[in-house]
């Protein structure tokens, strides 16, 4: 007798089941934790899978039942674009009731109501809520349908109403962990704030180049240094931000990075008019960037990196640690090496067979493949026809930040929540055949980037993914007349 559809989790439900149901979690639950790699063998998964309940097989891969259940449901909604209900796990730790009453504040707030009335109103909730009831609200109404830059306007207005009784959570990590290496961060970014703002306090809030240029000399290496905060944001978009939302959170991490993205644009305006020796726009615009930054680092050490202790396995944290480096750190910090892990992030490595594989025209071995396309002049990735991230080139030097964290994340999921609408529209015109290709040029950097998307269709026409494709034409633009002899190095 076939099992009955799933929709709903809970930790009786049956491992079997799911597997009937979702075929790729055979997979996904080997990422999720190497003891499940047992259910890629058949007769161990027939011996362990038919009777065994998501709890029982939580016990035995030693994580908590509720982190099963929302990797599984995040795993479902990658592959199937389906939601699963979770029952008794972490998007049901907070009542009903008062998730109602969360909700209607926010809504009040966010259809003109006066912030003193929110206040009054948050306060009695915050003092009842914990920093992830918080997270869970964006969550809820964001699944709702509520549009993210509406979600964003009200967590605007949602911080200043709860900041002052939101506490920053206590989390005792070694220096090298990860967490460690953001909350390190914070306090040199704090610094460079309290810095900025002592500068700005002995000018009246007004310095200039003419009246005070030490002053407004140190303003600008200050500036400079907060400019670092984009690796900081960098490393939470493609790596907490892709490993969170295996585990179906989702929607604070979407509002964090459109807030992340005003923070870098209105930084960068600053910086530029501090250059440009423009003092009322400084003046003006400074403080209120300041503040978001400080904001910023509130929720992160309330809300985000607390929930990511909370969701995140040890071989998470693993593999978050290994490719870390791939984006970097903020220049005057260099992590501890006092976190001692056990294990290897990921699947096995095992060597690459040394046979030929055969191409359309000759035949490569698999690493003659993999230098050809490190080594060429442009960046590569590739986007299944599913949308999920499955490769990229892994050249020494990127132009954009990339990090194996990206492999099998929804692509949608690894741009800004502002371009989510162009992505979406190329990958619907390729489908339908309306384009093939789509480009763009920007100034990145001091660099001329060209990005191409190309269409891959197989012999039959049938899509079967697309092809991105970034070169710094900087130099290439720069030629003129011609070149017909060897130059000499």
């Amino acid at each position: 007798m076939a099992a009955e559809p799933i929709y709903r989790l809970t930790p009786q439900t049956i491992v079997g089941n799911l597997i009937e149901a979702f075929p790729f979690l055979i997979e996904e639950l080997g990422r999720f934790n190497p003891h499940y790699r047992a259910l890629q063998d058949p007769e161990q998964r027939k011996l362990n899978a038919s009777q065994a309940t998501l709890e029982m097989a939580s016990m035995r891969g030693g994580v908590t039942v509720d982190a099963m259940m929302q990797f599984i449901a995040g795993a479902v909604q990658q592959h199937t674009g389906r939601t699963l209900i979770i029952d008794g796990a972490f998007t049901q730790t907070v009542s009903q009731e008062r998730l109602d009453a969360f909700r209607q504040i926010m809504k009040k707030l966010h259809a003109g109501g006066t912030l003193a009335e929110a206040q009054r109103d948050f306060a009695l909730l915050v003092r009842q809520s914990a920093p992830g009831e918080i997270a869970e609200m964006e969550q809820y109404l964001i699944k709702e349908g509520v549009p993210v830059s509406d979600i964003k306007h009200m967590c605007d207005v949602h911080l200043q109403v709860v900041n002052p009784t939101l506490e920053k959570v206590a989390i005792d990590v070694p220096s090298g962990h990860p967490v460690h290496t953001f909350m390190s961060e914070n306090r040199l970014i704090e610094l460079a704030v309290s810095h900025v703002k002592a500068i700005m306090e002995a000018a009246n809030n007004a310095p200039t180049p003419t009246a005070n240029p030490e002053a407004w000399k140190e303003l600008v290496t200050y500036l400079d240094k907060l400019g670092e905060i984009d690796k900081h944001y960098l490393r939470k978009e493609h790596q907490i931000f892709s490993y969170l939302e295996r585990y179906g959170f989702t929607g604070p991490s979407t509002v964090m990075w459109a807030t992340h993205d005003d923070i870098r644009a209105h930084l960068k305006a600053v910086r530029e008019a501090c250059k440009a020796q423009d003092t009322d726009f400084v003046a003006a615009n400074l403080p209120p960037v300041l503040n978001a930054i400080l904001m910023m680092i509130q929720k992160e050490e309330s809300i985000l990196l607390p929930t990511a202790m909370k969701l995140l396995s040890e071989e998470d944290w693993i593999a978050i640690k290994k490719a870390e480096s791939e984006i970097g750190y903020m220049e005057a910090y260099s992590p501890g090496s006092e976190w001692k892990h056990a294990g290897v992030s990921g699947a096995p490595v095992t060597k690459a067979s040394d046979g030929l594989l055969n191409m359309d025209v000759g035949a490569l071995t698999l690493e003659q493949v993999n230098l050809l396309l490190t080594n060429l002049p442009v960046e590569l990735s590739y986007v299944d026809e599913n949308d999920t991230v499955r490769y990229y080139s892994n050249q020494k030097h990127k132009i954009f930040a990339r990090t194996p964290d990206a492999i099998g994340r929804k692509v949608q999921n690894c741009h800004p929540p502002k371009s989510v609408h162009l992505v979406n529209k190329i990958l619907s015109d390729f489908r339908t055949g309306r384009r093939d290709v789509a480009e763009f040029w920007i100034p990145f950097n001091e660099m001329f980037v060209h990005i191409r998307y190309f269409a891959i269709r197989d012999k039959d026409g049938k899509y079967r993914g697309s092809l991105e494709v970034v070169q710094d034409v900087s130099g290439i633009r720069a030629l003129e007349g011609e070149r017909r002899l060897l130059a000499e190095e």
